[in-house]
């Protein structure tokens, strides 16, 4: 099965974090609105230094990467996403 590979980027220290996949933007999106909503995490303490990014696609039958021409691509930021 493909699955995304997707990272979140502060932009204060302008570094991505650990990469974690999920099916679809979407699905990413999610996860990345309740790290957002949880006013234990940093992003949601600062909503404007993070913003989520798709860097790859893995695929776990094959055992490979594939990295994407607009890598690393934007997907949505922790402001916007907590507006949605």
């Amino acid at each position: 099965m493909k699955q995304n590979v997707y990272t979140i980027k502060d932009a204060k220290s302008g570094t991505y974090s650990n990469p974690f996949t999920s099916i679809n933007d979407e699905t990413a999106k999610r996860s990345f609105a309740q790290a957002s909503a949880d006013p234990n995490t940093t992003i949601s303490q600062y909503p404007e230094d993070y913003a989520l990014f798709k860097i790859a696609t893995w695929d776990d039958e094959a055992g490979t990467y594939s990295i994407g021409e607009n890598s690393p691509e934007f997907i949505t930021n922790a402001i916007v996403n907590r507006a949605e």
